[in-house]
């Protein structure tokens, strides 16, 4: 990136930063997850089925987002999506009813995902050369991974020093709402764009014939599939917390410290690392995947296992933590499976649009099962575990990571045998 100038270090850095901020009220939950539904006056079941219906939009607001890139200004977008996003998230503030509460989740995953995203890949990629897109996207990741853990930690602070710490949650929504209106006006006033580096991005919606071919192909379903295992990791990350509050004793404070590191500080160590270890040791996306899948599998039989008693609060913390590195080394480089298993091209758009479709659709029903597993003792009325409890959700993940190793393990071997194919039929 030595060779940007100047003048678009601004605005990387502006754009980057924006990704700090658009996504916290959304995601809250991975900090403040019984917080957040006691300050907007929900269940935590009913927390639950809100954040599922987000997941829900959110899945089907990506196949739109190279529709809104394609033919509305990067610029323009992401203003637009920030200020939505803002004044979503002081409706939510101003503590609606249900009926509002979900309504402001439904604008959150449509600015986020269909105005938002699609359009920062593509500021993003005009700022560098054909060369520089790796590195570029690389320090998007890492910006938005430091900026989200600056943002948490005072957040996290905010929270603690509230008399009732759901206060504090709602003064917390405000305080990123009014972020997202300061930045939507310094991304107006100082982002530039270059429209011919725009148009020579390509257009990036996704057709229908495109879908169809995808659907042909078996490396759609084994890449969304794998990715969608390793998002019930990510997912379900935010429910821990209720557990090592509750079973393990762990004060409000230091969950809130454990959320922020849990959610944020692994999101720019982790996925860099993970990168490093796939180029430099695995030399393949699908063995490394399956490496964290057994690494996961192994901590979920830990804390199944694990007897739930406040004698045990550093291991449990320990295991958390130790989690989280193959959850967010895996975030790093499960894309990166598109480009070397080979596939063409002209067909990756089609394959990663319906691979994502699957990817992310643990968002639209594991909050809610979540909620249902795990119960609300804190509630005024106490609801208790049900179907198992934390017991069946570390099951779940057993069950998950399992399936994962097998489907890595499908994608390996096909790419190999097609590998060895394609060496036999190619002419001497």
């Amino acid at each position: 990136m030595s060779d940007i100038p100047r003048r678009r270090w601004l605005t990387f850095l502006l754009l980057s930063m924006t990704g700090g901020v658009i996504y916290q009220v959304a995601y809250i939950r991975f900090v403040f997850l019984e917080d957040t539904y006691t300050a907007l006056r929900l269940t935590g079941q009913e927390y639950g089925v809100v954040i599922s219906v987000f997941g829900a939009v959110a899945t089907v607001m990506y196949f739109f987002g190279g529709w809104f890139s394609d033919r509305y200004s990067p610029k323009l977008l992401i203003t637009v999506a920030l200020v939505g996003t803002g004044a979503a998230d002081f409706v939510l503030a101003s503590v609606p009813s249900f009926t509002g509460i979900l309504l402001a989740h439904v604008v959150m995953a449509v600015m986020g995902m269909a105005l938002y995203w699609s359009a920062l890949v593509k500021a993003i990629g005009m700022l560098g050369s054909a060369s520089e897109q790796g590195r570029l996207f690389g320090f998007l990741e890492g910006a938005r991974g430091i900026t989200s853990t600056i943002v948490g930690l005072v957040g996290a602070g905010i929270v603690a020093a509230a008399v009732v710490p759901s206060g504090g949650v709602l003064t917390l929504i405000r305080i990123y709402g009014a972020l997202c209106f300061v930045f939507a006006a310094l991304v107006w006033l100082f982002v530039r764009e270059d429209r011919a580096r725009i148009d020579a991005l390509g257009r990036s919606t996704v057709t229908l014939g495109q879908l169809l071919v995808a659907a042909r192909n078996p490396y759609t379903w084994l890449i969304g599939g794998t990715i969608a295992l390793a998002f019930c990791f990510y997912t379900t990350l935010g429910y821990f917390s209720p557990l090592l509050q509750n079973e393990f004793g762990v004060g409000a404070a230091a969950l809130s410290i454990i959320g922020v590191v849990r959610s944020y500080v692994f999101q720019f160590v982790a996925g860099p690392v993970g990168g490093v270890i796939v180029d430099t040791v695995t030399h393949s996306t699908s063995r490394f995947l399956r490496l964290m899948f057994a690494v996961s599998l192994v901590f979920s039989a830990a804390f199944l296992l694990l007897p739930r008693s406040p004698e045990l609060v550093g291991l449990a913390v320990v295991l958390l933590l130790l989690l989280c590195i193959p959850v967010f080394m895996s975030r790093g480089v499960y894309w990166a499976t598109v480009g070397e298993l080979g596939i063409p091209e002209n067909q990756r758009g089609g394959v990663i649009g319906l691979a994502s479709g699957l990817a992310y659709l643990p968002d639209a029903f594991l909050p809610a099962l979540c909620a249902w597993w795990i119960g609300d003792p804190n509630a005024a009325t106490p609801v208790p575990e049900r179907g198992g409890g934390y017991s069946a959700l570390f099951v779940f993940l057993l069950v998950a990571a399992a399936l994962g190793i097998l489907l890595t393990s499908i994608t390996a071997r096909l790419h190999e045998r097609r590998r060895r194919e394609a060496l036999v039929s190619a002419p001497l």
